[in-house]
């Protein structure tokens, strides 16, 4: 099936969660308890293992599918550390020696059409405790400013977040675990500059990047309807 129309079609199965979370206020109250961001850059966060210069191809190529060319363009790529999940840094700059193990975690960011700023991670961990410790902390409310955290029937076992970045623009994130891997895909909506995205805007990232996980490896989106939650 090409890219467009599985887009398409995937955009249509989610289309349904869009009434839904128009009809409520995304940023009040907060699904964890707000911390300074340092809080969750200890040493108790998993950090994602290191791989051989020649393992970053397979992690990129995982998210590179998110946001073919046609669709957006390509801004900044490279690897990351667990902790841009929080920080939402810059990927990192290459290392002087090609042959220097790099941290197992790729982002890619693209600019959408609309304007929207687009990222997309994987950050692949050496085991499945530290991979699913890691999901737990990333998806969750805590050390977000308003923050609400959110199961999503779309990737399964998916889970929504929102919040106002540390560049004090209105996100929104959806975190995927797959095996060893963690997958994020992002929103931030453009023209913030007074202030965080109105509802309806985050409710459309919010659609956005549910029907953009579903190209993820994994995702399974095609073995469950989508369902409105009640």
């Amino acid at each position: 099936m090409p890219v467009s129309l599985r887009l398409f079609v995937l955009m249509a199965c989610l289309a349904g969660l869009l009434t839904y979370v128009l009809k409520a206020d995304v940023f009040t109250g907060s699904s964890g308890v707000e911390a300074p961001l340092n809080a969750c850059l200890s040493p108790d966060r998993p950090e994602v293992k290191a791989v051989a210069p020649e393992a970053l191809g397979p992690l990129r190529d995982s998210v590179v599918r998110v946001l073919p060319e046609r669709f957006g363009r390509l801004y900044e790529e490279g690897t990351i550390k667990s902790a841009n999940a929080f920080s939402d840094n810059s990927p990192l700059a290459p290392p002087v020696s090609p042959t220097e193990p790099r941290p197992g975690g790729y982002e890619m960011r693209w600019w959408a059409p609309s304007g929207d700023d687009i990222v997309a991670d994987v950050f692949l961990f050496a085991n499945g405790d530290a991979a699913r410790r890691f999901f737990r902390q990333a998806a969750s409310g805590r050390c977000r400013l308003r923050s609400h955290a959110a199961a999503t029937p779309l990737p399964p076992q998916a889970r929504n977040l929102t919040w106002i970045n540390p560049n004090h623009a209105a996100e929104a994130d959806v975190y995927l675990l797959r095996g060893l891997r963690v997958y994020r895909i992002v929103d931030v909506p453009p023209n913030q500059r007074r202030g965080p995205s109105p509802n309806t805007a985050i409710a459309r990232a919010l659609l956005t990047i549910d029907t953009l996980a579903c190209l993820l490896p994994g995702a399974r989106c095609t073995h469950q309807r989508a369902t409105v939650p009640a």
